[in-house]
């Protein structure tokens, strides 16, 4: 009896199991589709912002008069090759950019930025503020900036940069070190902040915050020679709102302290100064 049981269990056995099987196979089969049904499409090769800013700012760094500006702006990018006008224009917050101009990414990893730039620098006019007059002007050139940066946890990230004149214009080499950190304030809104400080070489103090015998006469300041250093300390605060799919605002407030040679410069009436922007941009 026990032995017929068995033979029966046996047999009931057999006939579930290619039913088991032919289940599992067509279960295996269908989660291997659904992969392909629900796969998000790749990240598009390029992406497109226009839009416009505008700023109230000194004059010039260390300026006592202020002035209100509006300037058009965007952002290009194919691939790892990007052009923009300014960092807040990006499609997405957090795109790596540099502060302008051609940029190369050369990024090994999402984590570790890498970025090779080239961009017009527009030197400065002595037009620009009743300040500078008898200055000169400090030539217009092209800037090569190599740019790294590195995420910390928390949201927080390391950052280093070094720009140097390639024509040689005057306007010398810079270096910075900053330390920002991105907050999710709801859904589409998100926020940061950023303490950046900087060098110049004495090629850039002399032309920015120096003043030669030649320019001592025609301006009235005293010779000054400042040598190289550290030119500035700032802090900024910056929001971004996603209005729709295609719509997107950005603001943010600063406040520098020049430091060092720059600090001394006969004609920084102000080292400590503040600044504020407001924009609107459109993403294709």
């Amino acid at each position: 009896m026990h032995g017929a049981g068995f033979y029966r269990g046996s047999q009931a056995i057999n006939r579930r199991l290619p039913l088991g099987a032919l289940a599992l196979i067509c279960g295996l089969a269908q989660a291997a589709e659904e992969p392909e049904a629900t796969a998000k499409p790749p990240p598009r090769s390029w992406d497109a912002v226009l839009g416009f800013m505008t700023s109230y700012a000194p004059e010039y760094p260390g300026a006592q008069r202020r002035r209100i500006g509006v300037t058009p702006g965007g952002w290009l990018r194919w691939g790892r090759v990007s052009i923009a006008s300014r960092s807040t224009f990006v499609a997405r917050s957090g795109e790596p950019v540099s502060s302008g101009g051609l940029r190369f990414d050369l990024s090994p990893s999402e984590r570790l930025r890498i970025g090779l730039s080239l961009r017009h620098d527009g030197g400065r006019d002595e037009s620009e503020s009743a300040d500078l007059r008898g200055l000169g002007d400090v030539r217009a050139t092209l800037r090569v900036r190599l740019s790294v940066s590195y995420p910390l946890d928390n949201g927080w990230r390391l950052a280093s940069s070094w720009t140097v004149d390639a024509l040689g214009h005057g306007g010398g080499t810079i270096g910075d070190v900053s330390v920002s950190r991105s907050v999710p304030l709801a859904a589409t809104t998100s926020g940061g902040f950023s303490v950046t400080t900087s060098v110049g070489n004495r090629r850039h103090m002399r032309s920015y915050y120096g003043v030669t015998p030649e320019q001592s006469q025609a301006s009235g300041y005293p010779v000054y020679e400042p040598g190289a250093g550290w030119r500035d300390v700032s802090l900024s605060l910056g929001a971004r709102h996603e209005l729709s799919r295609h719509w997107f605002m950005f603001g943010g407030v600063s406040v520098a302290r020049l430091v060092g040679g720059a600090a001394a410069s006969p004609y920084v009436p102000e080292p400590l100064s503040w600044a504020a922007s407001l924009g609107l941009a459109h993403k294709f």
